[in-house]
């Protein structure tokens, strides 16, 4: 298994035992979209997984010293996955889910971002979709 895809698991686990309400099944790793969670033999949930623009796992990379700069990093990851959403749809997902993963906010922000998330919209073909800062555990719906 490729370093990517076990990174993938493992941000799917910290994501899995942060959603109250992830659903019960069987959870096999794809490729789009990234994972699959088979509710029965007929009903799946698609989940897609994207670092947040701007920021990469490996070298945790990326400042965001405004809220607009942060809005148009996450705006931007959004737009990016919708143009490939035709492709998660192939599967014919019950919902389709887009987890924005990064490593860690730390000394990276100058602002409370919590607050801005609450009040930003975003639009989105997504069913849902959650930002993850994986090294704290925060998990937040966004969408």
């Amino acid at each position: 298994m490729s370093d990517k895809k076990i990174h993938e698991h493992q941000v799917l686990q910290i994501f899995r035992n942060l959603v109250r309400d992830f659903p019960k099944g069987k959870v096999v790793q794809t490729e789009s979209p990234d994972f699959l969670v088979r509710l029965n033999r007929k009903k799946v949930i698609g989940i897609e997984l994207t670092e947040l623009h701007g920021q990469t796992f490996y070298d945790n990379l990326g400042y965001y010293n405004t809220p607009e700069l942060l809005y148009q990093n996450i705006e931007h990851t959004i737009l990016a996955k919708e143009e490939k959403i035709y492709l998660y749809q192939k599967v014919k997902p019950v919902e389709l889910w887009l987890l924005i993963h990064l490593r860690s906010f730390q000394d990276q922000l100058n602002f409370h971002y919590r607050n801005k998330l609450n009040n930003w919209d975003f639009n989105s073909s997504f069913d849902r979709i959650f930002l993850l800062e994986e090294k704290n555990r925060e998990l937040h719906e966004i969408c």
